[in-house]
């Protein structure tokens, strides 16, 4: 290889580099409650989090399905294997998640594979809700907030209750049901996201 061919190899993997770097997202995931939660990512894994402690979420900008951010409550791991289960928004039995939460939680949401560069995001209770959050964008660039800081589970109807939470009444929503429910950021945002705001 000629060292002409080298630099303009080189020269080309850093700017992919630079440019997946770029369109990135990070999120900040902070526990407010006065209680302990056991933050969820997926993609991203899990972790515990002690009242004012906060996780770092870093994101793949080609990840082409929705995340989703959650808390979970009243866990118990087996600290050698991270096997245990959650009461409210359990991944299936493990610390590290790969899978969706299982109702009830509240979700924060995101998909990157916007129209025109944009990256959405919202909060969703159609699967339930277990704890109050709030979802914002914090970069110069885009700083729109979305809360849901009511206290849904002391309002929740009989026949609705879970422990660790209220369930869903079995009623379909989507994305473009309320166009004030769903937010959009530029591609490259970063966000963060409070439990118990």
């Amino acid at each position: 290889m000629s060292f002409s061919n080298f630099l303009f190899l080189s020269a080309l993997s850093s700017f992919i580099l630079w440019s997946t770097s770029i369109d990135a997202a990070v999120f900040e995931v902070q526990n407010n409650c006065s209680y302990t939660v056991w933050a969820a990512a997926n993609p991203g894994g899990g972790r515990e989090l002690h009242q004012g402690q906060s996780w770092v979420v870093n994101t793949d900008p080609n990840f082409n399905d929705i995340g989703r951010i959650w808390a979970r409550t009243n866990c118990r791991f087996d600290a050698s294997n991270g096997t245990g289960k959650c009461e409210s928004g359990d991944c299936n039995g493990v610390l590290y998640c790969v899978s969706d939460g299982a109702p009830p939680v509240t979700l924060a949401e995101y998909s990157f594979q916007g129209v025109d560069n944009m990256g959405f995001f919202d909060v969703s209770v159609v699967d339930g809700f277990n704890v109050p959050i709030e979802f914002k964008g914090t970069s110069s660039r885009c700083n729109k907030v979305i809360k849901c800081r009511g206290d849904i589970n002391g309002l929740c109807p009989t026949e609705l209750r879970h422990p660790g939470g209220c369930n869903h009444p079995y009623a379909y929503s989507y994305s473009l049901d309320d166009t004030a429910s769903t937010f959009s950021c530029s591609t490259g945002t970063d966000y963060k996201i409070v439990f118990c705001p």
